[in-house]
């Protein structure tokens, strides 16, 4: 995975910056539609993806499946640097 440089993130239409706890997060507008595009099961509840400045992928709340994140991280990742 390419990861998204902080100028990409900053651009990106898919991110919305906050902070939180002092450090600087891009989230997903809305993660919930990346996990659709994969054809996974998800619960909205709970679920978060943001990236941080260095363009490092993380998410909480996606379940048990453990490649899940990396899968989304990669896509979220490819429509952020496509613009």
């Amino acid at each position: 995975m390419t990861e998204p440089t902080h100028e990409q993130l900053e651009a990106s239409q898919h991110t919305e910056r906050r902070t939180v706890g002092g450090e600087l997060r891009y989230y997903l507008k809305d993660a919930g539609a990346h996990l659709k595009k994969l054809n996974e099961p998800f619960n909205p509840d709970g679920l978060e993806a943001w990236f941080t400045p260095d363009g490092k992928f993380h998410a909480q709340g996606l379940g048990p499946n453990p490649a899940l994140p990396g899968v989304m991280g990669a896509a979220a990742g490819a429509a952020i640097a496509a613009g």
